[in-house]
């Protein structure tokens, strides 16, 4: 039997030079990306540290200069021990108490499981290398220099809403608990609407989804948080969204969305949550139509 030449190729490709410069394009997408994580999760570990050492109190005095991160199979994870400014060492379980230290060192270790391989670059340079710990490389994250990493947001080409279009009314997203959110009637989703929060009731939603993950796991509940920090003696507050069920999966680097707010709201959720308006007697607005219109 004889091999014929195919008269016309298997399949094209595009131009090389096209080919190129999208190959480039995404791996700048995903240096910049993994970069941007790890700034993000080294902010994040020195604020699970203040929180744990002053029960969220964030205007209580603490003192921790580093804290001690092992490398585990999906990244770096704390065992609790840290260090002052003086070079005193002492631990979490000193500090709170056995049982809160754990449940606190299961929380943070969400947090600081994205700092490896990806995001060395950022974290790397913030610690000190010491001795193995069972057998673990282990390091002392600089938790002044990592508090003092600026955030800054990242770029969007999204219009901005348009303030007039929007309506203040009662929202829910689990037939249960409601807040009050200001909503552009114009953009739902089947029914659904995007709600825009005021930091007050972002930082109720942060504790009602929270409590709802310890309830019922992380595995099965977005979880919200509000931390604070001050730069240049201006306070500052980031709001960050968790989708626990993406961690171990393809979706791992979007599993945490930083929200950026507009006129002082945050759409939590967005029109993912499935955020329903209510009547002033509770009853779901599906679709939602505000009176007179």
């Amino acid at each position: 039997m004889t091999n014929q030449t195919s008269p016309r190729p298997a399949y094209r490709l595009p131009a090389s030079d096209v080919l190129g410069a999208a190959v480039d394009e995404a791996l700048n997408g995903a240096t910049t990306a993994h970069e941007r994580l790890g700034r993000v999760m080294a902010v994040v570990t020195a604020a699970a540290v203040r929180d744990i050492l002053t029960g969220c109190d964030h205007d209580a005095p603490f003192d921790a200069a580093k804290v001690e991160l092992v490398e585990g199979e999906d990244g770096l994870f704390p065992t609790g021990r840290y260090w002052t400014a003086a070079g005193d060492e002492r631990t979490f379980t000193e500090a709170i108490g056995q049982v809160e230290a754990g449940n606190a060192l299961h929380d943070m270790s969400g947090w600081t499981a994205y700092l490896d391989n990806s995001t060395r670059d950022v974290w790397g340079p913030l610690c000190d290398d010491l001795d193995d710990h069972d057998g673990r490389l282990a390091f002392a994250l600089d938790l002044l220099r990592a508090a003092a990493i600026t955030l800054d947001p990242p770029q969007t080409t999204e219009e901005p809403r348009k303030a007039s279009t929007m309506v203040e009314t009662l929202v829910c997203a689990n037939d249960r608990d409601r807040y009050p959110a200001m909503v552009d009637p114009a953009d739902q989703r089947d029914g659904y609407v995007k709600p825009w929060f005021d930091l007050h009731t972002v930082r109720r939603i942060a504790a009602d989804t929270r409590t709802d993950a310890r309830r019922y796991g992380h595995g099965s509940i977005d979880t919200v948080h509000v931390l604070d920090g001050t730069v240049d003696r201006a306070k500052h507050a980031v709001v960050m969204v968790v989708c626990w069920m993406w961690l171990g999966g393809d979706r791992r680097e979007q599993a945490v969305e930083v929200l950026q707010p507009e006129a002082g709201r945050y759409a939590v959720g967005g029109h993912d949550w499935q955020w329903y308006a209510v009547s002033d007697d509770l009853t779901p607005l599906i679709p939602f139509r505000p009176e007179g219109s």
